[in-house]
C-alpha cells in the first residue's frame, strides 16, 4: 500500500548478531524511591536492578533519577532525586551514551504522570533507531500482572523491537513483546496470573539469541508492522491530513494499536479521534451513496414526485387548481402506503451491507476509547483489557447510522392535518438557524443550556407538513427554490426533527439535525438541553399545549445528563437528574436564575416534588441572583459598593439625597419600580420565570416572594462591605443568617428592629436649638471657635493680659473642649455613637471646593452637602436626625456671608499646618487683633477683644423646609439618573474588555451568574 504519510523501507540482508554483540548500554532509574525493599529476596530495588550489571557486561552504565550520569563503579550507587527520564538527554555524555547503543536495556521502578510521558516521548521519538530495545519494570509482585505501570517506559516502546519484562528480583517475565524479537519470547493474551507469563534468562537473551541490525527509520516516522523483507511506517502528523479513506481501511487492528498508542504518549489522541470520527462518517457515508444506486425506489420516486406536483400548485395556488390538487392527493394516498414499506426494506438492505464498515470503525473507536479512559498499566496500553466485551460489540449487527436516511417511526405522535395529503399525520418541528451562531456556541450558554436564550425563539417556524410528506417535501422545494428550502408560507427553513425522542435511531436524527442547524455542524452535546429550553419558552396556537407537553416529556424522558448538570457527576437520564440535582443544592444553585426555575418547574410537573421545598429554592436562588447583580458592578471599583448601597437605601427607606430616614424601612414587592431599575436588564428574563413558576404551581407572587424577604435580602446587600464571588457571599450569608439556611421567611417586626439596630445606631441624645456659627476662616478648613464651647470660654482667667505660649494655651483649652464636647454630645470626634456629626467641616470643604465665587444659597448646594454627609454612613456621627437638613441650610447661609466678611487665614502652600489645632487658634487669636510675636510662639491674651460666637438658631427662621426637600430630593433623582448612565457605561465598557481579553465571543448580559 502508497500513500504520502506511509513509507516502505525494506530491509538490510539480514546479518545476526548475538544481542551481546552489539553495542549495548543500561539506564538505571536510582531515583529514592528505589530504597524500598523487596522483602521476598531481602535486597532494596536499586541492589535488584544493579544485579543486572553483574550478569551482563554492558558499554555504558547510566544512572538516572532528576539527573544523569555515567556509571564507572556501581557499588558506590545510592538511591537520590526524583523521576525524571528525560534527564539522560539534559546530559550531554548520558544523551551521546543513548544514542550510539544498538540496544537499549532501561529498568526503572517507578511511574510518571501523562505530560511527562509526552515530554519524554519527545526525546525519544527520533532516537528510536535501535537493533533492540529492553524495558525491564522492577517491582515487588503486585496481585496481578496486569496492574503494573509502564508509563516510564511507554515511550521506548514506540521501537520496532521491543522487549518489555517485569523482574522481582528472581524471575524475568515477559510482559510484552513486539518485532523481530516476538518469535523467542511471545506476549500472553492473558495477564491476570504470573503462571501464565513466559519467562526468560536473561543471560540467555544476550548470550544465544541472535537479531537483525537495525533498520535506519526516517524522522517523523513510526514503524507500525514488519515482515522478513520490510518494515511499514507512518508520519503521524501527515496520517491525520490524509483523506484518502481507501488506503487507511487497509490497516491492521495492530496497525491501529501503534498509531492509539503513539497517540497517548504524544497527547493527541483527542486529534486522532476527531479524525477517525470524520472518517468513519465519510466512509460510511461513501458506501451509503453506493448502495443508494443499487436500491429501486420505484413508490418512493413516486410520492416525491406527486409531493413535488402538489407543492407547486400550492405555492401558485388558484381557483382552477383546487380540482387538480385533489386528484393528486388521491394518487398520493393510494401509494403512500407502499412507499412506507419501501422505505423499510430499503432500511433493512442498508444495516445488512453497512455492517462490515461500521464493524471495522467501531473497533477502532473502541481501542482509542480504552486508551482515552485507560491508564499507562500494561494492561491497558498494550490493549489487553475489555477484549471480551470489545468482541461483544464487534459480533453485534447495530444500527448505529440507520438515522442517516432519514426513516423515522412516528409512533403515538399527536397528529394534524397536513397542508400536503390532507391527511392526519404526525406532527414535526420545523427549524430554521438562528441569526448568529453565537447565541448556541458561546461559553455560557454551552454551560448553562437551560438558561435559555430569547434570541432562538425565532428558530422554530411553522410549516404545516406532516412527517410522512416532509422528507419529500425537502426534495420538491428545494429543486423549485435554488436549494433555499422554504415553508408554505415562504419563511425561511433549514430542516426538520421527530417528536417521537423514545426511539433510537428518531434520536440520532435529531442530533444530527440539531448539530447542522443549531451548532453550524460543531458537535456540542449541550444542544439537546438547549432545544428542551427554546420548547418550553416558545408560545404559539399553532404550537399547542398537548404538542408542546408531549414534546417536553419525550426530550426529558429521553436524553442524557449528569447528576450536576454539569460536567462532573453521575451520567443519568434527564428526568432521574432532576430528581438528584434537587438533593445537592450547591450544584443547583450554580445554575443560572432562569435555568433553576426551569428545573424546579419540571420537578413539579414530573415528580410533584413539594411546593414548599421548589418555593424555599427559588428564594435563595433570588437571593443569589440579587447578589450577582451586585457584583457584577462592584467588582470594577470599591466605590460602586457605596454607589449600590445608596441605590438599596433608596428602595429600602424614605431617603434624603440617599440618606435614609429613620423608622422608614418598607415592605417590597417585586413590581416596586426601583427594583426594576436595580436588577436593570435581568428583571424581565427573571419575572417571566418566576410568572411561569407560580403558574405552574397554582399560587401568587407573594407566596413565593413575600414583601419581607425582598426587604430581607435587599438588606443583606447592603452589609456587603468589599467585592467577593457571588457564592462566597451567599455562603457567608448561610453561615450569618439561620433564615437564609431555612425558608428565607422573616418575622417582620423583629427584622424591623434588627435593621433600625444596624442601620441608625444608639446615638447619644441631644436637642439643640443652636448650633455655633464659623468663626475662623480657613477656606475649606474653616470651623466654629476653639476659644468657646458654643458662647462659654475655654481659657482660665488667670491669664487675661499676659503673654502665653501658644502650644501651652493650645493644650490647656484642648483638654477643656474635649471634656465639654464627651458631655455634650458623647465624643469629641464625631463617631457612630455621637449626636454631632462633620458639619462644619463638609459645609466649607463642598462650597470653597464647588462654590467658591457663589454669595447665595441654592439648591445644588443643599444637595452635593447632603450628599458629602450621607458618604459619612453614619460612622461619622448621627446624619440620620431629623434636624439634620435644617442645619445644613442654615449653616450654608451662615457660611456664605462669614466668607464675605471674614479674611482668609488658609495657608494655600501649606494645608497640614492650615488645618492643624494649633494654627486653628493662633488663627482665631489674631484676628481677633491679639498681638503674636513668631519668634516665641507667644501672643499677648487680651479677652477683652475677643467676641462671643455668633450661634445659628434652629428655631427662628421663616424657610419652607418642606418644599425645600422636595426641589432637592427631585434635583438629587436627576442628577443621579445621569451618573448612573455613566456608571453602567463605564461597567460595560469594562466587561466588553474583559470579555475580549479572555476569548469571550458573548453578549455581555450573557456572562451573569459570574463564578470567577
Amino acid at each position: 500500500m502508497t500513500s504520502s504519510y506511509l513509507v516502505t523501507i525494506p530491509k538490510a540482508k539480514l546479518n545476526l548478531k548475538t544481542v551481546k554483540d552489539f553495542i549495548t548500554g543500561i539506564f538505571i532509574d536510582n531515583s529514592g524511591s528505589t530504597s524500598s525493599q523487596l522483602v521476598s529476596i531481602g535486597k532494596n530495588v536499586l541492589e535488584t536492578e544493579l544485579s543486572i550489571c553483574q550478569v551482563i557486561q554492558f558499554d555504558y552504565v547510566i544512572l538516572w533519577n532528576t539527573s544523569a550520569k555515567l556509571c564507572t563503579n556501581i557499588e558506590t550507587s545510592t538511591p537520590q532525586g526524583g523521576t525524571s527520564p528525560m534527564a539522560i538527554f539534559h546530559n550531554e555524555s548520558t544523551k551521546e551514551a543513548f544514542n550510539k547503543s544498538d540496544v537499549i536495556v532501561f529498568v526503572t521502578d517507578g511511574e510518571i504522570d501523562n505530560s511527562s510521558v509526552t515530554q519524554f516521548a519527545t526525546y525519544t521519538k527520533d532516537n528510536l533507531n535501535k537493533a533492540l530495545v529492553i524495558c525491564i519494570i522492577v517491582h515487588k509482585r503486585l496481585l496481578r500482572p496486569s496492574q503494573i505501570n509502564i508509563s516510564v517506559v511507554a515511550p521506548l516502546m514506540m521501537a520496532s523491537n521491543v522487549l518489555c519484562l517485569f523482574y522481582d528480583g528472581e524471575i524475568f517475565y515477559v510482559l510484552s513483546s513486539k518485532g523481530y524479537i516476538s518469535q523467542f519470547y511471545k506476549s500472553s493474551n492473558d495477564l491476570t496470573d504470573y503462571q501464565k507469563l513466559t519467562t526468560l534468562n536473561i543471560n540467555e537473551l544476550f548470550h544465544n539469541i541472535k537479531i537483525p541490525e537495525y533498520t535506519k527509520i526516517p524522522n517523523d516516522y513510526i514503524p507500525i508492522r514488519d515482515n522478513e523483507q520490510d518494515i511499514i511506517a507512518i508520519d503521524f502528523n501527515k496520517f491525520l491530513n490524509n483523506k484518502n479513506i481507501d488506503s487507511i481501511l487497509n490497516l491492521t487492528e495492530n496497525d491501529w494499536k501503534i498509531l492509539i498508542q503513539y497517540g497517548k504518549i504524544s497527547n493527541k489522541l483527542h486529534e486522532l479521534r476527531i479524525f477517525i470520527s470524520h472518517m468513519k462518517n465519510d466512509s460510511i457515508k461513501i458506501e451509503k451513496e453506493k448502495l443508494k444506486l443499487n436500491f429501486n425506489f420505484k413508490y418512493s420516486k413516486q410520492r416525491d414526485e406527486i409531493i413535488s406536483n402538489i407543492i407547486k400548485l400550492k405555492l401558485n395556488e388558484t381557483d382552477n387548481s383546487i380540482e387538480l390538487l385533489n386528484q393528486f392527493r388521491q394518487q398520493l394516498h393510494e401509494i403512500s402506503d407502499q412507499a412506507k414499506i419501501e422505505e423499510i426494506q430499503y432500511l433493512e438492505y442498508i444495516n445488512i451491507n453497512l455492517h462490515k464498515i461500521r464493524q471495522y470503525w467501531n473497533n477502532i473507536q473502541n481501542l482509542i476509547h480504552e486508551q482515552e479512559t485507560g491508564s499507562y498499566t500494561i494492561n491497558d496500553f498494550t490493549f489487553s483489557s475489555n477484549r471480551a466485551n470489545r468482541a461483544k460489540i464487534l459480533t453485534t449487527i447495530d444500527d448505529e447510522y440507520s438515522d442517516t436516511i432519514d426513516i423515522l417511526d412516528h409512533t403515538n405522535v399527536p397528529l394534524f392535518e397536513c397542508a400536503i395529503c390532507m391527511e392526519q399525520g404526525p406532527f414535526i418541528l420545523w427549524l430554521k438557524q438562528p441569526i448568529n451562531l453565537d447565541d448556541t456556541t458561546n461559553d455560557f450558554i454551552i454551560n448553562f443550556p437551560l438558561e435559555g436564550n430569547k434570541n432562538l425563539i425565532n428558530c422554530i417556524v411553522s410549516n404545516p407538513v406532516c412527517g410522512y410528506c416532509a422528507k419529500s417535501y425537502i426534495n420538491a422545494t428545494t429543486i423549485n427554490n435554488s436549494n433555499q428550502l422554504i415553508t408554505l408560507y415562504r419563511e425561511s427553513c433549514t430542516g426538520f426533527i421527530p417528536l417521537n425522542w423514545s426511539i433510537e435511531s428518531n434520536r440520532k436524527f435529531t442530533t444530527h439535525i440539531l448539530y447542522q442547524i443549531l451548532t453550524g455542524y460543531k458537535i456540542l452535546h449541550h444542544i439537546q438541553m438547549l432545544l428542551l429550553s427554546i420548547i418550553d419558552d416558545f408560545k404559539s396556537n399553532w404550537f399547542n399545549q398537548k404538542i408542546k407537553d408531549y414534546f417536553i416529556k419525550q426530550i426529558i424522558e429521553n436524553i442524557f445528563t449528569t447528576d450536576s448538570f454539569s460536567e462532573e457527576g453521575n451520567r443519568m437520564i434527564f428526568i432521574n437528574a432532576l430528581k438528584e440535582i434537587i438533593k445537592k443544592e450547591d450544584k443547583l444553585l450554580q445554575q443560572p436564575f432562569n435555568a433553576v426555575c426551569r428545573i424546579l418547574n419540571f420537578n413539579y410537573i414530573f415528580h410533584q416534588i413539594n411546593k414548599e421545598i421548589l418555593i424555599i429554592i427559588l428564594r435563595k436562588r433570588f437571593f443569589l441572583m440579587c447578589i450577582e447583580n451586585q457584583c457584577s458592578k462592584t467588582k470594577f471599583s470599591p466605590e460602586y459598593l457605596f454607589i449600590i448601597k445608596q441605590d438599596l437605601y433608596d428602595i429600602l427607606f424614605d431617603t434624603l439625597c440617599g440618606i435614609p430616614r429613620q423608622n422608614s424601612l418598607k415592605k417590597i414587592d417585586i413590581n416596586n419600580e426601583k427594583l426594576k431599575k436595580f436588577l436593570d436588564k435581568s428583571y424581565d428574563s427573571v419575572m417571566k420565570s418566576i410568572d411561569k413558576f407560580v403558574e405552574n404551581l397554582d399560587i401568587d407572587h407573594l407566596t413565593v416572594l413575600p414583601k419581607e424577604t425582598i426587604s430581607f435580602i435587599l438588606y443583606l446587600l447592603t452589609t456587603i462591605r468589599e467585592h467577593d464571588r457571588p457564592m462566597k457571599l451567599y455562603t457567608n450569608f448561610t453561615l450569618k443568617y439561620q433564615s437564609v439556611r431555612e425558608n428565607m421567611q422573616i418575622e417582620w417586626s423583629n427584622f424591623e428592629k434588627k435593621v433600625n439596630e444596624n442601620v441608625f445606631g444608639y446615638y447619644h441624645s441631644k436637642v439643640a436649638t443652636a448650633i455655633a456659627g464659623y468663626a475662623i476662616n480657613l477656606g475649606k478648613f474653616s470651623c466654629s471657635s476653639k476659644l468657646f464651647f458654643n458662647t462659654e470660654p475655654l481659657w482660665r482667667h488667670d491669664i487675661d493680659n499676659k503673654r502665653i505660649n501658644i502650644t501651652i494655651l493650645m493644650n490647656e483649652i484642648k483638654e477643656n473642649f474635649n471634656n465639654k464636647m464627651k458631655d455634650y454630645y458623647g465624643n469629641v470626634e464625631p463617631n457612630n455613637s455621637s449626636a454631632h456629626f462633620l458639619l462644619h467641616k463638609t459645609v466649607a470643604n463642598v462650597l470653597e471646593t464647588k462654590y467658591s465665587n457663589d454669595e447665595l444659597i441654592n439648591d445644588y448646594m443643599i444637595m452635593d452637602c447632603m450628599i458629602d454627609i450621607g458618604q459619612t454612613a453614619g460612622r461619622r456621627g448621627n446624619i440620620y436626625a431629623d434636624d439634620v437638613f435644617l442645619k445644613i441650610v442654615l449653616t450654608i447661609e451662615h457660611y456664605l456671608k462669614f466668607r464675605k466678611t471674614t479674611k482668609n487665614m488658609m495657608k494655600i502652600d501649606n494645608e497640614i499646618l492650615s488645618r492643624s489645632y494649633e494654627y486653628k487658634i493662633r488663627a482665631e487669636l489674631i484676628a481677633s487683633g491679639m498681638e503674636y510675636d513668631e519668634n516665641t510662639n507667644e501672643i499677648l491674651f487680651e479677652s477683652s477683644k475677643l467676641k462671643i460666637p455668633h450661634m445659628i438658631e434652629l428655631d427662628k427662621n421663616k424657610i419652607n423646609f418642606n418644599q425645600l426637600k422636595k426641589r432637592v430630593q427631585e434635583l438629587y433623582i436627576a442628577s443621579k439618573i445621569n451618573s448612573n448612565k455613566d456608571i453602567n457605561q463605564t461597567c460595560l465598557n469594562i466587561e466588553i474588555k474583559d470579555f475580549i481579553e479572555f476569548g469571550y465571543q458573548m453578549n455581555a448580559d450573557d456572562l451573569l451568574p459570574i463564578w470567577a
